[in-house]
């Protein structure tokens, strides 16, 4: 016969509690059945569950053992489909009541004598501690009442950013000569003895008196100063002027023509004068439709060689610098 229902979990049938006999406020729950899924779980059913309390789903889905704690009950389905549920294990049987009782009186403390100290009284037994009672389940919580809505952040504008101009090709910058070697100092000229020095015949300006100063000794004799020499120094060497470095041809912003070769061959105007032994120096600005690279370049007699990474087509363009040493 069922024993009724707890409105914290509508879903139980309660079948069998532990403690039929005890009035406390609660009675935890050892067997029973569900409809409708998995058990309550969790600290909001705290003390309702049994250790181990069995709940058999009426709609089949499995048997369910609390495998949880009592203050959390959490379940594992031991059965389910056509395979029978594991048999109930019965609850444990009541503990009986401990009794109260008196703390027995401490015994006399013996007389302290001139000699040995007496012997310490007897200590009376200490009476048994009585039962607590049992905690009474916690109470049901109510929902929590809807959250009012927030409306949106409205939405942010933005005007579009000004077209920044391309920036112009940068030269290539020469070489810079070597700076000449620094002249050797020259020798610091002779410094004559310093003259004798004269008597000014000015008259001392007396200053208030100064405390007493020990005794100090009398001050030898100073020779006279020798006369001052005429003699200066020569001026140091100055260096030769540092070597200019050669002069270069540059050609900025140089576009390159179609022709279905990786190689580009620059021979007009002053590159008709560039010599096999003069260098080449290339800076790629654009590198075109293609997206080519410079692999390499070389001077010719009367010509300028640039090998690309492929055709460069008409829309390449690059800074060449010929030097010549």
């Amino acid at each position: 016969m069922a024993l009724g229902q707890n409105p914290l979990i509508p879903l139980v049938d309660i079948q069998q509690q532990e403690q039929p006999s005890n009035t406390s406020s609660y009675q935890l729950i050892t067997f029973g059945t569900i409809t409708g899924g998995t058990p309550y779980a969790g600290t909001d059913y705290a003390n309702i569950f049994a250790l181990e309390c069995i709940l058999q789903d009426l709609d089949g889905s499995a048997v369910y053992q609390m495998t949880g704690t009592v203050a959390n009950p959490s379940w594992t389905a031991i059965g389910s489909g056509a395979a029978g549920a594991t048999g109930y294990t019965g609850p444990t049987g009541y503990t009986g009541y401990t009794g109260a009782g008196t703390t027995g009186a401490t015994g006399y403390t013996g007389y302290t004598g001139a000699g040995a100290t007496g012997p310490t009284g007897y200590t009376g037994p200490v009476g048994a501690t009585s039962a607590t009672g049992a905690t009474g389940a916690t109470g049901y919580t109510g929902p929590t009442g809807d959250t009012g809505y927030t409306g949106y952040t409205g939405y942010t504008g933005y005007g579009p950013t000004g077209y920044t101009g391309p920036v112009g090709p940068i030269g290539t910058t020469g070489d810079t000569g070597d700076t000449g070697a620094d002249g050797a100092d020259g020798a610091t000229g002779y410094t004559g003895p310093t003259g004798y020095t004269g008597d000014d015949g000015a008259a001392s300006t007396v200053t208030g008196p100064t405390g007493p100063t020990g005794y100090t000794g009398p001050t030898g004799y100073t020779g006279p100063s020798g006369a001052d020499s005429a003699v200066t120094g020569y001026t140091g060497y100055t260096g030769a002027t540092g070597y200019t470095g050669p002069s270069g041809i540059i050609v900025d912003a140089i576009t390159t023509t179609a022709g279905g070769s990786s190689v580009e061959n620059l021979s007009a105007g002053d590159y008709a004068n560039v010599l096999g032994t003069d260098r080449v120096f290339v800076q790629l600005v654009d590198n075109g439709t293609n997206n080519v690279s410079v692999l390499s370049a070389v001077t010719n007699a009367g010509s300028v060689d640039i090998t690309f990474s492929a055709d460069p087509s008409s829309d390449t363009i690059v800074n060449v610098l010929v030097t010549r040493t």
